[in-house]
């Protein structure tokens, strides 16, 4: 495969660092909104690798974007 005209492809997926960094927010923030059910597992995040559902997450940046827009919208609202 001649990687010249291979566009590169953006991870759909990332790790909750590059999610932090890329969001600009902390982990417990990430972690918060989680457990709050503001951010929805399959959607949001999923759990990676064979550690019976207690593996690393990862994170569509898209649909957290999308998804922590909103919401601050809707609840910064006086």
């Amino acid at each position: 495969m001649d990687t010249a005209t291979t566009p590169n492809r953006q991870r759909v997926w990332v790790t909750t660092a590059e999610a932090c960094t890329a969001l600009g927010m902390s982990r417990e923030t990430l972690r918060q909104l989680r457990l709050r059910g503001v951010l929805q597992p399959g959607k949001h995040y999923r759990r990676w690798g064979c550690t019976q559902g207690r593996g690393p997450l990862q994170w569509h940046l898209e649909n957290v974007e999308a998804t922590i827009t909103g919401w601050s919208r809707r609840n910064l609202r006086g």
